[in-house]
C-alpha cells in the first residue's frame, strides 16, 4: 500500500458508520507490519492529530498480530534458535528489536575472546580465557541490586548494561561458548540457571556446530560455570550441596543440560514476575500471551 492510499484510508476513520470503520481496520490489519513504518511516519509528523490515538492503537494491534505469528512459528521449529527466540521475548517491550543487531553485538565478544584463544587446546583454559574476556574486559556481571529487574531480562539491556540476571548471562555466555565451539550448555536450576561444559554422545563429538545439537547429543556435564558469579566453575557435588540448601530433591535435569525452548519458558516466566512486580500490567499481560502460545496454560490457571 503506497502512502497516499494510507492517508486517504486513515481520513476515512471519522466516518461514522461502524462497520466503514471496521472494514478499514480489517484493511490496515490485513496489509500487517509491511505499512507500520509508513504509519509510524505519519502519527510521528502529526498531520492527522485527530486521529493520533487511533493510529497508535493501530501500530500497537499490528505489531502485536504480528509479534505473535513469529513467536509461535519460532516455538513450532524443530531446532528452535536461542537468540531469537530471547529477541521475540524481548520485543514485548521493544518491538523494534532486530535480531541481527543482537548478533553482531555477540559476535564482538566472540572475536575479542577467539583473538585471546589463539592455539591453546586445552578446554578448562579455553574457559579461562572466555572468562577472563566476559569478565574482566566486557564487564559482564550478575545484578544484585535489582535482581527482578524487567531489564535484566531483556537482551539488548543486558547486551547494553552488560548486567543481568543468572539466565540472561549464562544465554549470552552460552551463546558465545558455542560459536567458539565449545559444548556449553543451560543447565535449569531450580531458583538458579547455570551453564555445563559438556561431554559430547559418540557420533558428534568433534562438532563445531553446537547450536544443530539437542539435549540427546549430550553424554554429561563434566563440570558446571555459574555466569552470575562471574564464571565460578563448581561440580556435580556443589549442585548437590545447592539443592539440599534450597531444600529440593534431586533430580535427572537438575544435572543434565536443557533444550532452548525450556529457557525461553523460564525467561517468559522470570519477565511475567519483573513486570507484575512494578504493576506493569498491560506488558504482564502480553507476556502471558506469548506463555499461552508456548503451551503453557498448565502455569497460567487464575492468572
Amino acid at each position: 500500500m503506497d502512502v497516499s492510499t494510507l492517508k486517504a484510508m486513515i481520513r476515512l476513520l471519522d466516518d461514522p458508520d461502524e462497520t466503514v470503520i471496521q472494514a478499514l481496520e480489517t484493511r490496515f490489519m490485513e496489509e500487517g507490519e509491511d505499512i507500520v513504518d509508513d504509519l509510524e511516519a505519519i502519527w510521528l509528523s502529526d498531520e492527522f492529530p485527530d486521529f493520533s490515538r487511533h493510529i497508535e492503537l493501530l501500530i500497537k494491534k499490528i505489531q502485536k498480530r504480528g509479534h505473535h505469528r513469529r513467536f509461535k512459528n519460532w516455538f513450532d521449529q524443530e531446532q528452535a534458535d536461542l537468540i531469537e527466540g530471547w529477541v521475540l521475548v524481548s520485543q514485548v517491550q521493544y518491538p523494534g528489536l532486530k535480531l541481527e543487531a543482537m548478533r553482531r553485538a555477540l559476535s564482538d565478544i566472540k572475536l575479542d575472546a577467539w583473538l585471546m584463544m589463539g592455539n591453546v587446546e586445552s578446554d578448562v583454559d579455553k574457559i579461562q580465557i572466555l572468562n577472563h574476556v566476559f569478565f574482566e574486559q566486557q564487564g559482564f556481571h550478575g545484578d544484585n541490586s535489582q535482581y527482578h529487574y524487567a531489564d535484566n531480562s531483556l537482551i539488548n539491556r543486558v547486551l547494553e548494561r552488560k548486567s543481568g540476571n543468572p539466565i540472561s548471562l549464562s544465554v549470552v555466555y552460552l551463546t558465545v561458548a558455542q560459536s567458539l565451539g565449545l559444548p556449553v550448555f543451560g543447565v535449569n536450576l531450580p531458583q538458579h540457571f547455570v551453564v555445563a561444559f559438556c561431554k559430547l554422545q559418540e557420533g558428534v563429538e568433534g562438532t563445531k556446530n553446537m547450536k544443530v545439537l539437542g539435549v540427546e547429543d549430550i553424554e554429561k556435564a563434566l563440570f558446571y560455570i555459574n555466569p552470575y558469579s562471574k564464571g565460578q566453575i563448581f561440580t556435580k557435588e556443589n549442585v548437590d550441596a545447592f539443592l539440599k540448601v534450597v531444600n529440593v530433591t534431586p533430580q535427572k535435569q537438575f544435572y543434565h543440560p536443557c533444550g532452548v525452548k525450556d529457557i525461553v519458558k523460564r525467561m517468559l516466566r522470570n519477565l511475567h514476575f519483573s513486570y507484575g512486580e512494578v504493576q506493569e500490567f498491560e506488558k504482564q499481560q502480553e507476556v502471558l500471551q506469548l506463555m499461552k502460545l508456548a503451551g503453557m496454560s498448565d502455569e497460567l490457571e487464575g492468572k
